[in-house]
C-alpha cells in the first residue's frame, strides 16, 4: 500500500512539474523569478530603442531629402507640401522631445519675438485678411518645427547629422553641375545668363541656397583627411561659385568670395594661404575664360533697384513706426507690365512691413545669432555657421525679400544656420554619437 502512494505521489509530481515546465520555469528553481523580469525589461528597452532608432532614421532621411527638394521638384510649392506631408507630422515626436530645450535657449526667444511682432503687424495690414494671417502663422508653426527637429537630429547623434549635411552638399554639388550642362545644352554658352533648375523661381535664389552648400564644402574639405574626399567637396564648391557666375548673380557670387575668404582666413595651418589662393585662382581663372560674363553683369545695370528702394523708403516715412504690416504688399511701378511688389532688400523690406519696431527685432536677432556663431567658433573652431550667416547678411542687401515664407532660398540661408545653432548649442554637451541622457555601455 505504502509503495502504491509512492508511486501514485511521484506520478502526481510528474505531471505537476509537466505543466510547470509549460507555463515556464518553475518558480521554485534558485534564480529564475529575477531573471524573468529583468529579461522581459531588457526586451522592452531593446524594442523602445529599435524604434527610436528607425525613427530617427527615417526622419533624418526625410530632412536630408527636404534640403535637397530645391533642386529636383519643379515647384517651390512641391517644396512646402513634401514638408508639410512627409517630415511636419513625422517630427511631432521630436517636436515634444525638443520644444522644452530649443524654447529655453536666448535665439529662440528673440524669434518667437520677432514672428509674434510681424504677425501682430498683420491686423493693421491693408487689406486685413485673416485666411493669409492664419496662413503665416502656420509658416511660423512650420519653422518652428525646422527648429525643433534638427535639435532633435543633432543631439540623437551629431555623427549622422555630419554625415547627412555631407550627402547633401555633395549631391547639391552634383545637381549644380547638371544645372550647367543642361542649361547650356539649348542656350548658347557662355553668353546666356543662365537659370537653374528646380523648385525656385530665379537664379539668385539658386545663388543664395547654392552659396550655403559652399561655405558647407569648404569646411568639409578642410577637415576632410583624405584626398579624394577633398577634392569633391572642392570640387562641389567650384561648382556652386560657377552657378553664380554664369547666372550673374552679382550679390550673391561677390558674398560667397567674402564669405569663403573669411572661412579659407580663419582655418588653421598651412592650409590657410593654400585656400585662399586656391579661391583668387579660380576667380581669376573665370575673369580670363569668360569675361564676356563680366560685362554682360554690368551692362544689365541695377535693373530698377534704385527706382524700387526710393519708393520702398517713401513708403517707410509715410509709417515709421510700426510699418504697413506683414500683409500689405508693395506695388511699384517700373515700366513694366506687373508692379514690383518686392523690395530686393531685405532689410528695407522688414522695415517697410514692421516699421522701426520690426527692423530692430530683426537687427536684434542676427547680432545675437553672430555672437553665438563666433563663440561657437571660438570654442569649437568650428566658424562654417559665422561664415554662412555673413553671406546671408550680405546677399540679403538686394534680395530675400521676406523671411517669413513659405519653403524657399530664405529657409536654407538664415533659418537652417539659426537652427544649427540652437541644435550644435545642446549637442556640445553630449558624447559623440551617443543618444542625450544615454549612459555609455
Amino acid at each position: 500500500m505504502k509503495k502504491t502512494v509512492d508511486v501514485s505521489w511521484q506520478c502526481l509530481c510528474i505531471i505537476h512539474l509537466f505543466f510547470e515546465a509549460s507555463r515556464g520555469a518553475p518558480r521554485w528553481l534558485p534564480g529564475t523569478l529575477k531573471p524573468t523580469a529583468r529579461h522581459s525589461e531588457n526586451a522592452v528597452l531593446t524594442f523602445k530603442a529599435q524604434a527610436q532608432s528607425i525613427y530617427a532614421t527615417a526622419l533624418l532621411a526625410a530632412y536630408g531629402v527636404f534640403l535637397c527638394s530645391f533642386f529636383f521638384l519643379q515647384e517651390y510649392g512641391d517644396v512646402y507640401r513634401f514638408y508639410a506631408r512627409v517630415i511636419s507630422i513625422p517630427s511631432l515626436i521630436a517636436f515634444f522631445y525638443s520644444i522644452r530645450l530649443v524654447s529655453g535657449h536666448p535665439l529662440f526667444k528673440l524669434i518667437a519675438l520677432y514672428m509674434a511682432y510681424l504677425l501682430l503687424s498683420g491686423l493693421w495690414s491693408e487689406p486685413l485678411d485673416r485666411y493669409r494671417l492664419g496662413q503665416m502663422g502656420a509658416i511660423c508653426v512650420y519653422l518652428i518645427s525646422f527648429f525643433t527637429t534638427t535639435h532633435y537630429l543633432v543631439n540623437r547623434n551629431p555623427a549622422h547629422f555630419d554625415l547627412m549635411l555631407r550627402a547633401c552638399t555633395l549631391a547639391a554639388g552634383a545637381a549644380a553641375i547638371a544645372s550647367i550642362f543642361i542649361f547650356y545644352m539649348s542656350n548658347p554658352f557662355p553668353g546666356t545668363r543662365m537659370d537653374g533648375i528646380g523648385a525656385l523661381t530665379n537664379i539668385n535664389e539658386y545663388a543664395n541656397v547654392y552659396g550655403v552648400f559652399a561655405l558647407l564644402a569648404l569646411g568639409f574639405a578642410i577637415n576632410s583627411r583624405k584626398a579624394i574626399t577633398r577634392g569633391l567637396f572642392l570640387l562641389a564648391m567650384v561648382a556652386f561659385m560657377c552657378v553664380a557666375w554664369f547666372g550673374q548673380s552679382r550679390t550673391a557670387f561677390a558674398s560667397i568670395l567674402v564669405a569663403l575668404g573669411v572661412l579659407s582666413g580663419l582655418s588653421l595651418g598651412r592650409e590657410k594661404s593654400y585656400l585662399l589662393a586656391g579661391l583668387a585662382l579660380v576667380v581669376v581663372l573665370l575673369l580670363l575664360a569668360f569675361p564676356e560674363v563680366v560685362q554682360q553683369a554690368f551692362e544689365r545695370g541695377q535693373s530698377f533697384r534704385f527706382v524700387i528702394w526710393s519708393e520702398v523708403w517713401q513708403g517707410i516715412l509715410a509709417r515709421p513706426v510700426f510699418g504697413h504690416g506683414l500683409l500689405s504688399e508693395l506695388a511699384i511701378d517700373t515700366g513694366r507690365q506687373k508692379p514690383m511688389s518686392v523690395a530686393h532688400n531685405a532689410y528695407l523690406q522688414i522695415f517697410w512691413t514692421g516699421g522701426i519696431i520690426g527692423l530692430l527685432l530683426f537687427l536684434l536677432l542676427l547680432g545675437s545669432a553672430f555672437r553665438f556663431a563666433l563663440r561657437r567658433g571660438q570654442q569649437q573652431g568650428d566658424y562654417r555657421i559665422l561664415c554662412i550667416l555673413i553671406f546671408a547678411a550680405c546677399a540679403m542687401m538686394t534680395g530675400v525679400d521676406i523671411l517669413i515664407a513659405r519653403p524657399r532660398d530664405q529657409w536654407i540661408l538664415f533659418w537652417l544656420p539659426l537652427a544649427m545653432l540652437m541644435a550644435f548649442g545642446n549637442a556640445d554637451n553630449v558624447s559623440h554619437g551617443r543618444p542625450r541622457g544615454h549612459k555609455a555601455s
